[in-house]
């Protein structure tokens, strides 16, 4: 229960270190002299059932559609033996270093700060994290054992709801916004360059493959837009030995654990069945989109080719060579002629921690996916029905998701319930020159005392979190929208602190947003006028604004979190006693952890990290 407050010097030594220690990790991987000790190859390691190597293909030969590269694609497309074949860009934009150090920094994070971010697959396929043991189940009775960080395309709210508009809400599905990990500074910028790489080799790919076939160049590109399905993962597959360990640790602290609040593990309670089920890296399926990229730093998987045998992939660890695997459209497409290829990952042994990255490439969500009449003959008749590509993958990650669900209702699984979402909060601090607009409780758990202007964020909104800061200061404090409106939405209104709270909400992980609007005397004057708009702005019954001075903040008549973390927020937004000056605004997020036992904060720590807010442009606004 001791308060313990980390420096910003110290945080960022710390963070650095951290940083470091994985860049170090990564590069020991690749070094040659290290592949025997490790296990990992710093050169091409390749272990086959059977003799023979798979064809591998010059990106930069494809993107120049010379003869020979188009002919190799070919024999890898018909070939009646692998069913997938190895990408060479190391002339492209990769960086595939970059990208593993940005994750391992994510996964080297407390497993409370990555379930900050965890994955809405089960709502809104919006990406985020996946914990250990909750990846779909493509064959009942598995158990993955595999966490990863999943990346859609990364729109904004704006051109989501434009899509929304034009195509209708299916074809926003699997799209962005993301909400990208604070924690790690250079994981959107690692991710998403990444990500752009790979949608340019998947258009070489997919134009590629139509010439390959004699098909028109178009034939499957036309489908590639915007909107196609096309996920990334950052997947981390620890040993089994080491889960183990992770498991006894934390049935330990469920021991110790009061008041029936769960461990620190966040919803990994392991079932006393766990040995119902087959523990794997993935287990076998194809894949559901089109054709699929995959780099890993050391080897696991595996893939069945069209003669039945199983073959462990190559591990290219220092260099931008992936595994090409055929996927389910292009079968479809092909009527058979080309076949998805069946894989799946070993569970990692022996202390060799598995990491890869993997991107799956589909067509846009309203593309429809049937046989091409070329490849339908009297020798081979059409074998699959028409579907739009959001629709056939709906269908299997369906059926995957109920594998789980049935497993877990059935308690046939290590865990007894997946992850949720942290409930999450937004709240606005009101500043005009010397003074801050405060709300003083009538009800409720904060009853007679004051907080800023706070609201629950709807998991399933479209709203951003700022829109909920501003739409509840307008709503609680009876101010005019219009006021908000004519800020600078770059400089008078930003988000400032972003904190974890654990113990507030029993069983709960809970995420604050923290916002600070300034207003100058013009938008002051506009600030209380009433606006002319139906839905009004009436006070609230449960909440009187009040302005204090900011060096008169009634902190013994607030929540007790609030002294730690105000004047370091207000601080990044250029505020002190005195008012705001322009020039002492920060381009950081306070990001921090509260922890409450029994109503009573027992520890806490903050700092500050690199934060540039979104434009106004990319967010949704509703006034």
């Amino acid at each position: 229960g001791r308060s313990v407050r980390h420096t910003l010097t110290g945080h960022r030594g710390r963070a650095a270190r951290r940083r470091a220690a994985c860049a170090a990790v990564y590069r020991a991987c690749s070094r040659p002299e290290t592949a025997k000790a490790c296990g990992v190859a710093g050169t091409v390691v390749l272990q086959t059932m059977s003799a023979g190597y798979p064809p591998v293909i010059s990106l930069e030969d494809l993107r120049a559609r010379t003869p020979s590269a188009l002919h190799s694609l070919k024999d890898a497309l018909l070939c009646p033996t692998f069913g997938y074949f190895e990408l060479d860009c190391s002339q492209s934009s990769f960086d595939v270093h970059r990208t593993y150090e940005a994750a391992l920094e994510f996964f080297a994070q407390p497993t409370e700060v990555k379930c900050q971010y965890v994955h809405t697959q089960y709502v809104s396929e919006s990406g985020g994290y996946v914990p250990i043991l909750e990846e779909y189940a493509y064959v009942k009775g598995t158990a993955a054992l595999v966490e990863s960080f999943d990346v859609v395309r990364d729109l904004s709210l704006a051109d989501l709801r434009r899509v929304r508009d034009t195509l209708g809400a299916d074809a926003a599905r699997g799209l962005g916004p993301m909400d990208w990990p604070v924690e790690v500074s250079d994981m959107k910028p690692a991710f998403r360059a990444f990500y752009s790489s790979c949608d340019d080799a998947a258009k070489v790919l997919m134009t590629s493959v139509a010439l390959a076939l004699g098909l028109d160049e178009r034939t499957f590109s036309q489908y590639f837009g915007d909107t196609a399905h096309c996920s990334m993962r950052a997947m981390h597959y620890p040993t089994i030995a080491e889960h183990q360990e992770v498991q006894k640790s934390e049935v330990n602290e469920s021991h110790k654990s009061q008041d029936g609040r769960r461990s620190r593990r966040l919803g990994h309670r392991i079932s006393s069945t766990r040995d119902a089920v087959s523990i794997v890296g993935i287990a076998e399926h194809t894949d559901f989109e089109f054709i699929t990229i995959l780099h890993q730093t050391v080897q696991g998987l595996e893939l069945k080719g069209r003669d039945g045998s199983w073959r462990l992939a190559a591990a290219h660890p220092d260099s931008p060579r992936f595994t090409v695997i055929f996927a389910d459209a292009l079968e479809i497409f092909t009527n058979g002629l080309v076949r998805a290829t069946p894989h799946r990952v070993l569970a990692s042994q022996n202390d060799k921690d598995r990491y890869s990255l993997v991107r799956f490439n589909g067509l846009n969500d309203l593309a429809i996916v049937e046989p091409l009449t070329q490849f339908v003959t009297v020798e081979r008749p059409r074998k699959f029905v028409a579907a739009t590509q959001g629709e056939h993958v709906g269908k299997q990650v369906t059926s995957a998701s109920d594998n789980l669900a049935q497993m877990l209702e059935e308690k046939k699984y290590p865990k007894t319930t997946l992850t949720a979402p942290p409930k999450r909060f937004a709240q606005m601090l009101i500043v005009a020159g010397d003074r801050i607009l405060l709300g003083k409780h009538t009800c409720g758990e904060f009853a007679e005392r004051f907080t800023g202007f706070i609201v629950e964020i709807e998991q399933d909104s479209e709203l951003a979190p700022i829109d909920f800061a501003r739409n509840g200061a307008v709503r609680r404090a009876g101010l005019n929208p219009v006021a908000f409106d004519a800020l600078d939405q770059d400089l008078d209104i930003r988000e400032v602190g972003r904190f974890r709270f654990t113990g507030w909400i029993p069983d709960t992980l809970v995420v604050e947003h923290e916002f600070v609007a300034v207003f100058d005397d013009a938008a002051l004057a506009l600030l209380f006028t009433k606006s002319k708009s139906k839905s009004g702005t009436k006070t609230t019954a449960d909440m009187i604004p009040t302005w204090f001075r900011l060096d008169e903040i009634p902190y013994a008549h607030m929540p007790e979190d609030d002294e730690k973390w105000y004047s370091c927020c207000l601080n990044v937004a250029g505020v002190s006693s005195t008012g705001r000056d322009v020039s002492r605004v920060i381009d950081q997020l306070v990001i921090g952890n509260f922890h409450f036992e029994n109503d009573t904060l027992a520890a806490w720590s903050t700092v500050a990290v690199p934060f540039k807010a979104p434009e106004r442009s990319e967010m949704y606004r509703l006034v």
